[in-house]
């Protein structure tokens, strides 16, 4: 059977078989989430569901549930009673279900990955990516590129499977500035202790990938139709990508959010992990803005779902359009 009805026909059947603080936060990540409770999630969060599919004009977008874990809220950056307040009345418990997804980007007849989930790293509850991809007769040789919007653990753990690389065929894309901040050495040393732990990932990771890890400059195209653009703050580098085909657009922001209920309507409450929280919420603000006014479909690794929405401006935040 050819790939792309092969593609397809796996994608139908896993579609009927499933379903339709603040500085050590920022330098890992992992602290602060917790496995998924077997109790009913805190707030509304994700539906669990494994995948979902959308064309971008010509370009077929995969949204795939790499898996959950639970993130305590107290992580927001509430800096006045007006925003603890708000943290409060979306999450009443402290704490919510938060998604952990990755992008699977089909462009003729190549496969791109955007950031590769947890894989090993983070414990219960994550590393699904590679049985989903198998189940839609994706095999780790077809990917060609893997595009990582930062080097978080939850975002390059699956680079690694079993201690080389997962993806064999595949280069690396990241934005330069991403790449030289976290492997430079200086950097390293100045680093707090638990900072220097993303040091030693990102080599790692990056290291089962000797020759074939290549930087982006903004708004290069790094496929047709697929280009990053900048959403600093997160890390010095991190990065969203624009899919755009025959008029239609979509925002994959990465980190852009973490709280999609919270963060929607609030835009100007940052989260712990970001390295820069004024440039973070400068950046969420800019790209929000550009996404209601042009009518851009948007999701990200922690969007609920997994799936993507279309948004409006609505008093100093925005909101989802039903």
């Amino acid at each position: 059977m050819p790939y792309n009805s092969r593609f397809l026909f796996l994608f139908g059947l896993l579609f009927l078989l499933y379903g339709g603080a603040a500085q050590a936060a920022a330098a890992d990540p992992a602290a602060g989430y917790a496995p998924p409770a077997t109790a009913p999630p805190a707030s509304p969060a994700a539906k669990e569901e494994t995948m979902s599919q959308l064309m971008v004009g010509d370009i077929a977008v995969t949204i795939i549930s790499d898996g959950y874990r639970d993130l305590e809220t107290k992580l927001f950056l509430a800096k006045s009673p007006d925003q603890e307040a708000a943290v409060k009345e979306i999450y009443p418990q402290g704490r919510t279900r938060n998604s952990l997804n990755v992008f699977l980007i089909k462009t003729g007849r190549e496969l791109t990955l955007v950031d590769t989930g947890g894989g090993a790293l983070l414990g219960p509850g994550v590393g699904n990516l590679p049985k989903v991809l198998a189940a839609v007769g994706v095999a780790p040789a077809d990917i060609t590129r893997v595009v990582i919007t930062h080097v978080h653990r939850d975002h390059i753990g699956g680079l690694a499977l079993n201690g080389v690389a997962a993806f064999p065929n595949a280069t690396i894309l990241l934005s330069k500035a991403e790449h030289d901040f976290w492997l430079n050495p200086d950097n390293e040393a100045q680093a707090s202790e638990r900072a220097r732990a993303t040091f030693a990932t990102t080599r790692e990771m990056l290291g089962l990938y000797a020759g074939k890890v290549r930087t982006v400059t903004l708004d290069e195209e790094i496929l047709p139709g697929v280009a990053l653009i900048a959403a600093d703050g997160h890390t010095p580098g991190h990065r969203a990508l624009l899919v755009r085909s025959k008029g239609q657009n979509l925002l994959i922001w990465g980190d852009l959010l973490h709280g999609l209920a919270l963060q929607l309507a609030r835009p100007d409450i940052a989260i712990g992990f970001d390295s820069d929280p004024a440039a973070a919420v400068e950046s969420r603000k800019t790209l929000l803005t550009r996404a209601a006014k042009e009518n851009w479909l948007v999701t990200g690794v922690h969007v609920p779902g997994p799936e993507a929405y279309r948004i409006r401006a609505q008093g100093n935040g925005f909101e989802l359009r039903q």
